[in-house]
């Protein structure tokens, strides 16, 4: 099928053969245009990587905007596709097509994005954007749910749920689109969907899969093949796709292992008397990397890698460093990149030949497990450049010539595994039962099991007429739990979220959270350090990463808790028995370590003094802090609902940004008021003299490029944003009593009741 032949308009027919130089569609694209897509039928489209997926996503959304004037939304697991997506959907501007990305801020209705076309999202932001209903929402005609198969996450998969089943008791009826690589039962999530299914195997590139042994790479329905001889398998099949031209992507199960993978293929390459990079352009992405990194540490190593034309790639590292390594990648500066399976969840990132060094890797509590088929489709189907590379090869590296058949018969030749509903495991049913109360999508038992019946759980045969039954006692025992909470009232048969019920669904809390939260908030008394005390109940939360002890590290920790016993909420044991391993030990002491490394951050430690004292990396340390963020906030609207003194939610809100920014209470001026201005830069400010908004709008251009860090771009635009924001008396300030971190404690009726 040519472009010209397809139902869009003349413009955007124009726009893809013109600026993207797509005239024919491939086999997959075809077939979804047959189905409806661009016609607003529902549609599940599972295909491979590579495959046009994403093309016919942005066609289709563009396609919406122009031709029913409706809006689109995409939405996606992970905030780095998103803003991957945005970067995407930016070349349409010309079209006129407005794009914006959503994805924190979950207590926000968001109203600046009724200015704009095609909305990305994450699964998280949009459930929380549905729960709020802003205006705009009525004008949504698309949803597009990328990755869809997450369906089968734990914590993500009912939030995908929830947002159908939301829609559905809205009844707002937008074309559902799905995409998917890797789905083993792709008819029943269709059919949940209510969508036309487009299943395909083709692929623009054809995939060889083999196993790796002694020298030897066992092709499925392919032969053997010869790569090195008796030496490392890594080295050997790296080289061995360098010599042909091609780029290599190693998958470990860790990132120590992808550090390592990565020290050794640069250490080869940078040896070998065969060029293989070009030493002006690893240069140049590897000062990149450097501008680019907040910690000397990381960018020392990464430096002497990309020189080598290697990296390695992880969460650990900073979202844009992540994006310089994997922009390089994508150019050919990089020859080979080590990673963990953060490149295989959805980022466009394809290479001639895929290593996927281990097929186990460790989870704690566990030992070593083996990764599932689906993840291991998902990390296969990178391999293979379009337009590029002739072939592309999958090769998993065995230790026994016993495992080269099984890891055939395991993982080559089986399907991905079939997606399950997790919608119905308790903490989930809470979290969504609540919000359909409180946002009124439901007021009566019936209602509940309307909405519940429109998640993919209801459409897997959950909701016979045996256990409709069953399912309305589980439903109710919820209930009674979130009345119990204080979060629900009941009036006859109809339910009713209260005014704290209202907040903790507003903040997208879970009501065990919440719950939590609350009863530590009745503990706050008069002298407890504010700041310490928050953190240590905001990490209880398991939405909050934990930071791992070592053993060798308990009985310091312990002895650090014991020091700051007045500042821990909801105390696990007495102060005497916690150095004699009280129940819950370790876990109290991760919760503690967690919120010491927030702590250190508030102060201004470095990004490399946290990464050392607790192997908090800086991408690490951002996730880290945009939880925490989010939940200081959640706490301080609980505290205000509460009605408690107002130095405690003033403290709140200081403590919020201080916790963005990483600075003490006296930078807050600096950061929260200017842009451009982070920590390092406002704490030389504060140092020279410059400590308000109102000192910096008196300074002159040449006493300000004196200061260090400070250029005479910055400069200029410091001293514009501060003499504008005096002018128009929009200073945003912060009392001494907010900063000093100090909670008197004051408590209102409202929490009495509660508690």
């Amino acid at each position: 099928m040519n472009v010209e032949d397809l139902p869009i308009p003349g413009v955007l027919k124009e726009f893809l053969v013109s600026k993207r130089g797509i005239r024919t569609l491939y086999p997959p694209q075809e077939e979804a245009v047959r189905a409806g897509l661009l016609n607003g039928e529902n549609l599940l489209m599972v295909s491979a990587t590579a495959s046009g997926k994403t093309l016919m996503a942005e066609v289709a959304a563009v396609n919406n905007v122009l031709t029913n004037d409706k809006k689109t939304i995409i939405t996606v697991p992970l905030k780095a596709l998103a803003f991957e997506k945005l970067n995407d959907f930016k070349a349409y501007g010309e079209l006129g097509i407005r794009v914006a990305a959503s994805t924190g801020d979950y207590n926000s209705e968001d109203r600046w994005l009724n200015s704009y076309d095609v909305v990305i999202t994450t699964y998280e932001k949009l459930d929380s954007l549905l729960r709020l209903k802003p205006s705009w929402i009525w004008d949504v005609g698309q949803l597009i749910i990328d990755e869809i198969h997450y369906v089968n996450d734990e914590e993500r998969g009912p939030i995908i749920e929830s947002i159908v089943a939301k829609l559905r008791m809205l009844n707002l009826k937008p074309q559902l689109i799905g995409l998917s690589a890797t789905i083993g039962n792709p008819e029943e999530l269709a059919k949940w969907l209510n969508a036309r299914l487009v299943k395909s195997d083709w692929r623009p590139v054809n995939l060889r899969e083999g196993v790796y042994y002694r020298g030897v790479v066992t092709f499925v329905n392919d032969g053997e093949r010869r790569v090195g001889g008796q030496g490392d398998p890594l080295i050997n099949l790296t080289m061995d796709t360098l010599n042909e031209g091609g780029q290599v992507l190693v998958f470990s199960s860790s990132r120590q292992g992808a550090v390592r993978i990565a020290r050794k293929l640069a250490e080869y390459i940078c040896s070998s008397p065969v060029r293989y990079i070009d030493p002006e352009e690893a240069g140049k992405l590897a000062e990149d990397v450097r501008e680019a990194s907040s910690s000397r540490i990381l960018a020392d190593e990464l430096t002497n890698l990309i020189k080598c034309g290697v990296s390695f790639h992880h969460a650990g590292l900073e979202l844009e460093v992540r994006r310089i390594i994997e922009d390089g990648f994508r150019k050919g500066v990089l020859k080979a990149l080590a990673s963990t399976t953060t490149l295989a969840a959805g980022v466009n990132l394809p290479a001639r030949r895929v290593i996927i060094n281990e097929y186990r890797r460790y989870e704690p509590g566990f030992g070593f497990i083996e990764i599932p088929v689906m993840e291991y489709k998902q990390m296969a189907g990178r391999a293979g450049r379009p337009g590029l590379d002739p072939y592309g090869e999958a090769i998993v590296v065995a230790s026994s010539k016993d495992e080269v058949d099984y890891i055939i018969d395991k993982y080559i030749k089986s399907p991905p595994e079939y997606v399950r509903s997790n919608f119905m495991n308790t903490t989930s049913l809470k979290f969504h039962i609540l919000s359909a109360i409180a946002s009124q999508y439901a007021e009566t038992l019936d209602d509940l099991v309307r909405f519940v019946s429109g998640t993919f759980a209801g459409s897997q045969g959950m909701f016979s007429s045996i256990q409709v039954n069953s399912i309305k006692r589980m439903i109710s025992r919820i209930v009674d739990e979130l009345v119990d909470y204080g979060f629900i009232v009941k009036s006859g048969d109809k339910f009713e979220a209260t005014e704290v019920g209202s907040v903790v669904n507003r903040v997208y809390l879970d009501p065990d959270t919440a719950h939590i939260f609350i009863l530590g908030l009745g503990k706050l008394g008069a002298g407890i350090d504010l700041d310490a005390y928050s953190l240590m109940l905001i990490v209880k939360s398991p939405k909050v990463p934990k930071v791992k002890v070592k053993r060798g590290e308990l009985d310091e920790l312990a002895q650090r808790a014991a020091s700051m016993w007045g500042s821990i909420p909801l105390k696990p044991c007495e102060e005497d028995e916690l150095l004699n391993y009280p129940e819950d030990y370790e876990d109290f002491l991760s919760e503690f370590k967690t919120a010491m490394a927030l702590l250190d951050w508030i102060n201004e430690n470095s990004e490399d003094q946290i990464m050392k004292l607790y192997d908090v990396q800086p991408g690490d340390l951002r996730v880290l802090s945009d939880q925490a963020e989010w939940l200081v906030s959640a706490l301080q609207e609980l505290a205000r609902t509460l009605k408690l003194g107002g130095d405690v939610v003033n403290g709140l809100r200081a403590l919020k940004y201080r916790v963005r920014y990483g600075v003490r209470g006296e930078l807050l001026e600096l950061v929260v008021n200017l842009e451009g201005v982070g920590r390092v830069r406002a704490r030389a400010l504060f140092n020279a003299g410059y400590r308000t908004i109102e000192d910096l709008a008196k300074a002159n251009l040449s006493e300000l490029t004196r200061v260090h860090g400070i250029g005479e771009r910055v400069a200029s635009s410091i001293l514009e944003q501060a003499r504008q924001l005096v002018n128009e008396g929009k200073v945003v300030k912060f009392t001494e009593a907010a900063i000093s971190g100090q909670g008197k404690g004051a408590r209102g009726g409202l929490l009495d009741h509660i508690l």
